[in-house]
């Protein structure tokens, strides 16, 4: 048997290790703990051999080679003087073993799969790693499905969670729960580590995957999964019925429609390959600029080759609906994706999306050790020559007309507290109304974070003032005209500190050399109306102590999803 052969065996092996569940799961250890294929070096390949995903990101290269997987004579990659053949591979294990054995000098995965495999690959200086582009956001792809017992991402806390190991939602399981445990230890509660489990694969409900785990064992509470199996489960993207393969109860939690820039598609190389042909590589990535530029523009023209998309990435030349689909749920980046990526100074870069990936994996014992990790070190802003490709970056994602009136329906309904992701409070002295960065920057800095992250997500400033003005009034006797005055008085000078925190937040930004959304975020001032002390009898309650009193002057920050308003959220890769 080859060694490459024996190597997946192991790993195979390693991973059929059951639990006590009613389904078998597979057990993810640390690929270091097996014994790796023999290194084979890397010499000049004609063709040149690249791994593709079942991913709309994917559509990209495949367009790039003419929609096929050997290089088309009218192509863009023909053009470029390159000679490429593409190999849908979705197990990164597998690619892995192409790429130690240098059948393929390139992976092709998520930022956390390309972590996950890092012990292995960066064991050898000819293997070590090159990030080179950065193709795309999944938006929309991806779901966490959870049971009714789960409302709020706080709710994970203890639960059992199944996602797919070694699988692309290794970066989005670890910072959701990141953020939900800092959430509920804010609050002073007491955060549970959850319990994950393992599937061997990802997609449908015919194999071994997070969606058959979830219908199966009525013991996981949460699963990360595509977004097929997570309609199919949840009747539709509502509330399973229990019928036709759904699950009674089911709801998606949370899906990269909300948390855009959590899932990052890339690509990597060898460096001992790279540093060999470092025109090849720079000439592929010049080519894929142009076909994300072209694919854009195709699709809006209603002629992309949707039929060799469904053959290539689906293995079924009639799955054109899902093809579309593939598409509508991830958002490329383009060449100006590529200029933020590779600068450490952005917010959701390579390096600190990396630096939070492995804090999370090393943590959980996945990876032995963080890894400095090599990238181009290109000046991709002069690569794609008179491209034009002026980002959304530049362009207010969420209709603003619509977004305070969307939050203001569902505060009036109830709906605002069940579509809250996270939220957090900072306070002011009476009287306050500038926010400075010396005093808030921790705040500030959280606020960046978690806007950037949850980049489909509407983040809330809700102004709140101190009651103790309109009590002592009314207690005295004051009018009711006067106390009407007073309390839109106090509306007002909370809704003025929303709009002050907001400013102070952007401008922070700035000068960090981060742009933020501003259409993003939607300031609102309530006033005396929800006092942290409560109501009683219709009126705020009156403050017990000097810390309940100084608790009711606050502006509170939520995350809030809005995913399900089509006429809030700008439609991605349509510009």
């Amino acid at each position: 048997m080859r060694v490459q052969q024996r190597f997946l065996v192991l790993v195979l092996m390693m991973l059929l290790c059951s639990t006590a569940h009613a389904f078998d799961y597979v057990k993810m250890k640390p690929l270091r703990e097996t014994k790796p294929p023999t290194i084979k070096d890397c010499r000049k390949a004609d063709p040149l051999v690249v791994p593709m995903r079942t991913s709309g990101a994917h559509i990209v290269p495949l367009f790039g080679n003419g929609y096929d997987l050997e290089t088309g004579k009218d192509s863009l990659f023909k053009k470029e003087g390159l000679n490429i053949r593409l190999m849908l591979e979705n197990s990164i294990v597998k690619q892995l073993e192409n790429y130690m054995s240098c059948k393929s000098p390139f992976m092709a995965g998520t930022q956390g799969m390309i972590n996950a495999v890092a012990d292995v690959a960066e064991a050898d200086p000819r293997t070590r790693m090159v990030a080179v582009y950065q193709h795309a956001w999944s938006n929309g792809g991806d779901a966490l499905v959870v049971r009714d017992r789960i409302k709020t991402p706080a709710d994970l806390s203890g639960s059992v969670i199944v996602t797919q190991a070694y699988g692309p939602h290794l970066e989005y399981l670890t910072r959701v729960l990141s953020d939900a445990e800092r959430s509920v230890k804010e609050k002073g509660g007491t955060w549970k580590t959850p319990e994950i489990l393992y599937t061997e694969a990802l997609l449908g409900f015919s194999d071994h995957t997070p969606g058959l785990a979830f219908f199966e064992d009525d013991q996981v509470d949460a699963a990360f999964m595509v977004k097929p199996d997570a309609m199919l489960l949840t009747s539709g993207g509502k509330i399973g019925t229990g019928a036709e393969g759904s699950v009674k109860g089911a709801h998606i939690l949370l899906s990269t429609k909300s948390a855009s820039r959590l899932i990052s598609e890339i690509y990597v190389v060898r460096r001992d390959f790279f540093e060999a042909e470092r025109d090849t590589v720079k000439k592929f990535v010049q080519a894929l600029f142009k076909a994300e530029e072209v694919v854009r523009e195709n699709v809006l023209k209603l002629i992309v080759d949707w039929e060799a998309v469904a053959r290539h990435l689906l293995d079924d030349p009639g799955a054109i609906r899902e093809a579309e689909n593939l598409w509508t749920d991830i958002e490329t980046v383009g060449m100006k994706g590529n200029v933020d990526w590779v600068n450490p100074s952005k917010n959701r870069s390579f390096q600190s999306i990396n630096n939070e990936i492995q804090n999370a994996l090393t943590s959980m014992g996945l990876m032995k050790k963080a890894y400095a990790f090599q990238v181009a070190k290109w000046d991709y802003g002069g690569m794609s020559g008179d491209l034009f490709d002026q980002r959304r970056a530049s362009l207010p994602g969420f209709d603003e007309n619509m977004t305070g009136k969307v939050v203001d329906r569902m505060k009036k309904s109830g709906e605002l507290e069940k579509e809250t992701l996270f939220e957090f409070n900072i306070h002011f002295k009476p009287n306050q109304r500038d926010f400075s960065e010396t005093e808030y920057k921790e705040e500030f800095e959280r606020v960046i974070e978690l806007s950037s992250t949850y980049a489909g997500a509407v983040l809330t400033i809700e102004g709140h003032s101190d009651p103790l003005n309109y009590l002592r009034q009314k207690a005295k006797g004051a009018p009711q005209h006067q106390l009407r005055s007073i309390r839109q008085s106090a509306k007002n000078l909370s809704i003025n500190r929303a709009i002050s925190v907001r400013d102070s937040i952007i401008q922070f930004a700035d000068e960090r050399g981060v742009t933020l959304d501003e259409s993003q975020f939607v300031t609102v001032g309530y006033g005396v109306t929800e006092p942290k002390t409560g109501i009683c009898g219709g009126d705020p309650c009156p403050p017990k102590t000097e810390a309940e009193w100084l608790s009711n002057m606050r502006v509170n920050f939520r995350m809030v999803q809005v995913e399900a308003e089509a006429s809030v959220f700008t439609p991605l890769n349509t510009w």
